[in-house]
C-alpha cells in the first residue's frame, strides 16, 4: 500500500513538472505572439502617419496653388477692368473725334480772318415784294421769284410766303417771318426756332432752341468761283453748356455740304439734354 503511494506521488510530480513546462511553453509563444503583434501594429502606424504625412503635404501644395490661382485670377480681373475701361476711354475718344471729323471742312474765323472778313460778304440788291401770305398752308406753284444775289442771280421757285422772307423790307418783313409753312415745317423737324436777320450783311437766320435757350447764327456765304459757305456764330449756350461739343462753343464756318452733319450732330446733343 505504502508502495502504491509512492508510485501514485511519483506520478503526480512527473504531471506537474510536465504541465509546468507546458504553461510556460504556451506562456512563451503567447508572450512571441503578442510583441510580433504590437510589431507589426507600430509598423502600420507609422507606415499610416507617412501616408498621412504626405497626404497633408499635397493638401497644402494644391492649397498653395489655389492661392497663386486664385491670385492670377483677381490680377486677370483686374486687368480686364482696366482694359475695358480704356476701351470705353478710346470710343469716347474717338466718338469726339468723329464728331470733330464729320465737320472736316470746318474752320475758325480766328485763323483765317484776312480771307472771311466781312469786307468779303456781299450785300445780296434782293427785290422788295409786297405781295403776303392771306394763309399758311397756301403756295403758288406756278408762281416764280427771281433773287438776285452777289454778282449773279439764281431762278428759284418760291411761294409768295416765302418772298417776302427774303425781301428783307424792314419791319413789315419781320412780322411776317414766321407765317412762312416751309419755315414753320423746319422748325417742326429740327425743333428749334429759325428768324431772318436783315440787319446784318449777308443772308443770316438766327436759330434758338427754346427749351435749353441755346441760340446762334448762321450767315450764307456765297462765292462765284466754288461753293458757299455758312459761318456759324454761338450766342448762347443756355443749359447745353455742360454737355455741348467744343467746336459748339467756338465761330466757325463749314461748306454747305456739311450742313446736314452740322444739325445732326446739334440734335444729338439737344437729345441728350
Amino acid at each position: 500500500m505504502e508502495r502504491l503511494n509512492s508510485e501514485m506521488y511519483e506520478k503526480y510530480k512527473n504531471l506537474k513538472k510536465k504541465r509546468k513546462l507546458l504553461d510556460e511553453e504556451c506562456s512563451r509563444k503567447r508572450e512571441s505572439d503578442i510583441r510580433n503583434y504590437q510589431s507589426a501594429t507600430e509598423n502600420l502606424i507609422e507606415e499610416l502617419k507617412n501616408q498621412n504625412d504626405e497626404l497633408r503635404a499635397e493638401i497644402s501644395s494644391m492649397h498653395e496653388r489655389y492661392a497663386e490661382c486664385e491670385k492670377l485670377l483677381l490680377e486677370e480681373s483686374q486687368k480686364k477692368n482696366e482694359l475695358s475701361n480704356e476701351v470705353g476711354r478710346l470710343q469716347n475718344l474717338l466718338s469726339q473725334k468723329n464728331d470733330v471729323n464729320d465737320i472736316a471742312l470746318l474752320r475758325s474765323p480766328k485763323t483765317n480772318s484776312r480771307v472771311l472778313s466781312r469786307e468779303k460778304f456781299r450785300t445780296p440788291p434782293i427785290k422788295k415784294k409786297e405781295n403776303s401770305c392771306t394763309k399758311e398752308s397756301e403756295i403758288q406753284d406756278g408762281d416764280a421769284a427771281i433773287v438776285p444775289y452777289g454778282s449773279y442771280q439764281e431762278e428759284q421757285i418760291l411761294p409768295d410766303c416765302c418772298r417776302r422772307n427774303l425781301a428783307w423790307s424792314g419791319d413789315a418783313a419781320g412780322k411776317g417771318q414766321n407765317e412762312c409753312v416751309f419755315q414753320t415745317l423746319i422748325e417742326f423737324l429740327v425743333g428749334m426756332e429759325f428768324s431772318l436777320d436783315s440787319q446784318t450783311q449777308g443772308l443770316t437766320f438766327s436759330v434758338v432752341h427754346q427749351i435749353s435757350g441755346y441760340a446762334f447764327s448762321l450767315t450764307w456765304i456765297r462765292h462765284e468761283d466754288r461753293e458757299g459757305e455758312l459761318m456759324y456764330r454761338v450766342f448762347s449756350l443756355g443749359t447745353l453748356e455742360r454737355i455741348a461739343l467744343d467746336w459748339m462753343k467756338e465761330d466757325m464756318i463749314f461748306s454747305m455740304t456739311m450742313f446736314p452733319i452740322f444739325f445732326e450732330r446739334i440734335s444729338r446733343v439737344i437729345g441728350r439734354h
